[in-house]
Formats: C-alpha cells, sequence, structure tokens
C-alpha cells in the first residue's frame, strides 16, 4: 500500500535553500517531478520514441542535469507519441504511467491509451513493460489516494470511448477508476467535464489531472482546461468533499482557473505536484510557453516550478508564474537542511 503519511508542519521553515530562476527547462511539456533520497526527477512528454529523464540536486540545476532515456519500445501498438509520464512510488517500487499510440497513429483523434512501466528501488533504475490499463482512448494518466477508500487511477477520458475523439462532440474529460493492481483499473466513471467559458477556449478540455493533498487530509486534483494551442491554456482545481470520489457529486470545481497566463507566460497548465527535500512545503511544476498570441502546444513550452501555499483551512493557492529570469528562493532543504528520505513521497 502506497503510504501517504503527510509531513507538511504548517509552520515556516527554518532551513536555508537555494535560488533558481525559470524556466527550469527550456524544453519540457506536461512535466512531473518528485524529490527522493537526494534528488529531484523529471519526466516530460516525448514524441521521439523515448522516455527520457532528468535529475539534479537542486532545482536551479535542473536546466543542465543529467539525462537518461529511461524506456524506447519497438512494439508498433505503442512505440510512439509518449505523453504525459509520471513516476510513482508504490509499495517500494517505483512506476512510470505515460500514454502512449500506435506507429503511423494520430494520437489526437485514436488509439492513445495509457500504459505503465515498473522500476526499482529509485526513480533512476531500469525500467521493464508491466501492461495497459485501458484499450480506449485515454490520456495523461496519475495516481491518486483517499482516506478509507484507497487508490484511484485518474486520467483524460472522452465522452463516448468508442469513437475518435472532438473537440466540440466527443470532448475530453476528467475520469476515474478503482486501482486493483498497479497496472489495472476498474470501471471509470466521470467526474469533471468542461462546463465554465475558461475551460472551452480553443476546445473542450478537462486533461491533466494530479493529486495534490494538504496536512488537513483533504484532496483536491488539479487538472487542465481548454485547448493547449491557446493562451488560455490553465490550471483548474477540484475539491473533495467527502464520499464515494467516483460520482460526480463528491467533487466542486474553480469557477475560476486557479494558475494563468501571466508575465510573459502562456498556456500554463499540465502540472505536477512534488514536496521540498525537507517535505515542509509543496511546489508546483507546470509548462508554459511565450508565443503570444496565438499560443503553441509543441515544442516551444518550457517546464517551470512555483510554490504552493496553502490557507488555515486547507485551501491551497498557487504562486503565479514569475517573470522568466527572475531569481527565486528554492525548495526549503536544498541547502544547509536535512532532506527528508521519506520512502513513500506523498504528493506522487
Amino acid at each position: 500500500m502506497l503510504c501517504l503519511s503527510f509531513l507538511l508542519t504548517g509552520f515556516l521553515s527554518l532551513v536555508t535553500a537555494s535560488t533558481y530562476t525559470n524556466p527550469i527547462r527550456t524544453q519540457g511539456a506536461d512535466p512531473h517531478m518528485v524529490y527522493f533520497q537526494g534528488y529531484y526527477y523529471l519526466l516530460n512528454s516525448q514524441i521521439d520514441g523515448h522516455i527520457q529523464m532528468v535529475r539534479s540536486t537542486t532545482l536551479g540545476g535542473m536546466v543542465n542535469g543529467d539525462t537518461k532515456n529511461v524506456w524506447q519500445d519497438s512494439t508498433p501498438s505503442r512505440c510512439c507519441a509518449y505523453w504525459a509520464p509520471e513516476q510513482h512510488q508504490i509499495n517500494g517500487t517505483w512506476y512510470i504511467y505515460y500514454t502512449a499510440s500506435p506507429q503511423s497513429a494520430d494520437p489526437f483523434t485514436s488509439a492513445h491509451s495509457p500504459y505503465v512501466l515498473q522500476g526499482g528501488a529509485t526513480p533512476w533504475d531500469t525500467y521493464t513493460y508491466l501492461g495497459q490499463l485501458s484499450d480506449s482512448w485515454s490520456i495523461d494518466g496519475s495516481i491518486i489516494h483517499f482516506p478509507i477508500y484507497g487508490h484511484y487511477f485518474i486520467y483524460s477520458c472522452l465522452l463516448d470511448p468508442t469513437q475518435p475523439a472532438n473537440p466540440t462532440t466527443n470532448y475530453q474529460n476528467i475520469c476515474i477508476a478503482p486501482l486493483t493492481s498497479v497496472s489495472t483499473i476498474g470501471t471509470s466513471s466521470i467526474i469533471s467535464s468542461p462546463t465554465f467559458d475558461w475551460e472551452k477556449h480553443g476546445a473542450s478540455i478537462n486533461e491533466g489531472p494530479h493529486a495534490l493533498y494538504n496536512n488537513l487530509s483533504q484532496v483536491y486534483i488539479t487538472f487542465s482546461a481548454s485547448g493547449c494551442g491557446t493562451q488560455y491554456y490553465a490550471l483548474g482545481l477540484l475539491t473533495w468533499t467527502g464520499g464515494d470520489p467516483t460520482e460526480e457529486a463528491s467533487w466542486t470545481k474553480s469557477p475560476e482557473p486557479v494558475l494563468s497566463s501571466a508575465n510573459g507566460n502562456y498556456g500554463t497548465g499540465h502540472n505536477g505536484v512534488f514536496l521540498s527535500p525537507d517535505a515542509s512545503e509543496v511546489w508546483n511544476v507546470f509548462h508554459a510557453e511565450d508565443q503570444y498570441p496565438t499560443g503553441a502546444c509543441n515544442s516551444s513550452r518550457y517546464t517551470m516550478a512555483e510554490r504552493i501555499y496553502f490557507a488555515a483551512d486547507g485551501t491551497p493557492t498557487f504562486e503565479q508564474a514569475m517573470k522568466l529570469g527572475t531569481v527565486e528562493q528554492g525548495p526549503a532543504g536544498e541547502d544547509g537542511g536535512s532532506p527528508v528520505e521519506d520512502p513513500e513521497p506523498p504528493q506522487n
């Protein structure tokens, strides 16, 4: 079972941190990051036939971090368009959940499905193919845990999974399904659809879900909305109100984006969440681009990181994207602190 004992302290950290500037990677869409045993590990979407991992001991060091191709697959049915890979640790073993499409297929309209790789004791270890979680068009898979209810798989799904994706008639939603094993899921259901105007720029889309927890045992899901090729691509928030997490009634949605274009950074979205080295802070990693006013959903997207704060009632507040090149304080524990060697980080 994935250990999710939350270690946020709620008080100001007394340790010091290094500084960094955004972007932390000049190319990097759909980022996902974890901190484990002295290193940050970063994954991004890849279209050139492999999954690449980057690691660094500091956030600022990611721009020139060590790189490693952790996966390449020649199997024609799952060889291409590796989107939104994420690393998750379950029962002491690291796994990578990702989306792939068959050779010569259009990943935007057909045959894009979620898969999982099995690694070892650290994110840097060797990975082997483990399984396919769904045979329908399903992208951006991630893992979430609920008190009492256990582990679930969250992802972006279509209204009708038997038909090709269409931005107006068969659009993307947020789906959830019980995680029956690390490589299998149960019956899925839709918990969020694009209903607000801010979710419909360019196309009606909900995608890129990711779990977010606070120290009050409250559970949230961040997600991205609108077309990724627009300047309006932004981050929204679902709040679990209790009850069966597979029911849409158990969730409330933010009426406005919680992270949107700012300071010359556009299309801010598709995020991941990670802890600082001393586990006292929660951080947001996301992509953005500077192609105003057209927007871009290509290799011009870069990776940024900003801190997430929490109000007394546990509500998260997302620090907006700062102007590129701004020197910022890095995560607590990077310099002079004692990193927490938590075997199973609670934000991943």
